[in-house]
């Protein structure tokens, strides 16, 4: 925290009581940037909640904390999903409070190699959506099924903490922490473990393009009057550099921003053993200034290539042939030298199956969805016909569907024909590919 002038301490410490104490400031490192203390005489057996009271008004906790309380979402997550939860210190504080923790003891069982990038079928889950119970638990008690399908990578949207209970997850604020509406630590790493035993890789969704206010490393240098990171914020841009951004956008060619994101990614592989990351907006780790120029934005840009090409390798330094899977979108060439660096990319073929489910001939080409025919070197697109963006093929089928004499596309049976006849395309051709939740 550079350019601050105190940072305390607050929260269930012996003597603090959440109350600035003496005995709980902090120092300033040499560097001029690094706060510390080291406190003694704790039970290293239970949890402490605490904050920093930062310049003593600003109430923040630490963004590399692994569990978090919310005063207000908590209370409607289940002790059956999150067994224990340590109450929110009411009437003592306001805002997020961190959590110091035992550190979870788990035994991992199962070796893993992992599948050939360029054979994965991954199958994407939004947790909230696919059970009603919305927990890790569940999701592992459904992995037979899961398995018979013929999947071998499970794709989570994200599981880190973010904002509220029912998200998507593309509005996160804690980047370390586990989302307690879907379990807890041990009942995630028993889900990964089971994953591993028969035989299938776990990627998670995460989104480093981005973080809302709510984010300490935002709430730190914050613009109160215009609602937005302020101008000395180390890890955020002031306005977003490219469209389609939304809440407060990173710039990755802020050393610190680098830093934090490559500990983010270290996190989660050496912690839990995921086997990669789904990066959401990939495009956007750009800082060339393009806020409303939607083709200047997707672009051929060396310097987000090179932003990738950085955390690629770190990836590999922390475990070696982690998947790196962009979500781009940027110009072919762009995309042809990434995915020849090693990363995966995905491919939007949602239109064009669809159009071919519909009985569009014409306009149902889909051979975009082969990186033989883009003139990659290395077969690492994944293509889907669905995915948590791109929906309900079906559903358009009777909607919207071809007519041509007494063939109809809308009626449910045929409908039905032609999505197993895309089915059989889709899964058949080469390279890696996606099935959105329910679309077997």
């Amino acid at each position: 925290a550079p350019n601050k002038s105190r940072v305390s301490v607050i929260g269930d410490f012996p003597g603090s009581d959440w109350k600035d104490n003496i005995r709980y400031q902090m120092n300033l490192a040499p560097d001029n940037r690094t706060w510390w203390i080291r406190i003694t005489g704790l039970n290293p057996t239970i949890e402490y909640g605490f904050q920093y009271l930062v310049d003593g008004t600003l109430r923040v906790t630490d963004p590399y904390v692994e569990k978090i309380l919310d005063p207000v979402n908590d209370a409607f997550i289940s002790p059956n999903t999150y067994p224990n939860l340590m109450p929110y210190p009411a009437g003592k504080t306001t805002g997020i409070v961190g959590v110091i923790k035992p550190k979870s003891e788990y035994k991992w069982n199962n070796k893993f190699n992992r599948p050939d990038p360029a054979g994965l079928v991954i199958y994407e889950v939004l947790l909230r959506d696919f059970l009603s119970n919305h927990d890790f638990s569940t999701l592992t008690d459904t992995l037979g099924y899961l398995q018979k399908l013929g999947i071998n990578a499970i794709e989570l949207m994200p599981v880190s903490e973010f904002e509220g209970n029912l998200s998507w997850g593309y509005n996160p604020n804690f980047f370390f922490a586990l989302d307690k509406y879907y379990g807890n630590e041990n009942s995630f790493k028993r889900f990964i473990d089971s994953c591993h035993g028969k035989g299938i890789a776990v990627i998670m969704d995460i989104v480093l393009n981005h973080a809302t206010g709510t984010c300490p490393l935002a709430a730190l240098y914050w613009d109160g009057v215009n609602q937005r990171p302020a101008a000395n914020n180390p890890w955020f841009n002031v306005t977003a550099r490219h469209p389609f951004n939304v809440f407060n956008d990173f710039n990755h060619e802020s050393k610190d921003t680098r830093y934090f994101s490559t500990r983010v990614m270290e996190y989660w592989l050496k912690e839990y053993h995921i086997d990669g990351y789904r990066f959401d907006l990939s495009k956007g780790f750009t800082q060339k200034n393009n806020p409303t120029d939607v083709n200047a934005f997707g672009a051929y840009d060396a310097s987000r290539i090179a932003i990738w090409k950085e955390y690629h390798d770190s990836l590999q330094t922390y475990s070696k042939g982690a998947y790196t899977i962009l979500e781009h979108f940027a110009d072919n060439t762009e995309e042809k030298e990434l995915s020849a660096y090693g990363m995966l990319l995905w491919g939007n073929s949602n239109y064009n199956y669809n159009e071919g489910t519909l009985g569009y001939v014409n306009s149902s080409d889909v051979s975009w969805s082969l990186s033989q025919v883009r003139g990659w070197t290395k077969p690492l697109l994944i293509s889907y016909m669905e995915s948590h963006d791109e929906e309900r093929l079906m559903y358009k089928n009777t909607q919207f569907g071809n007519i041509q004499g007494s063939y109809n596309t809308r009626e449910k049976n045929t409908a039905l024909d032609r999505m197993k006849m895309a089915a059989a395309i889709f899964l058949m051709t080469p390279g890696p590919r996606m099935i959105w939740q329910f679309g077997e």
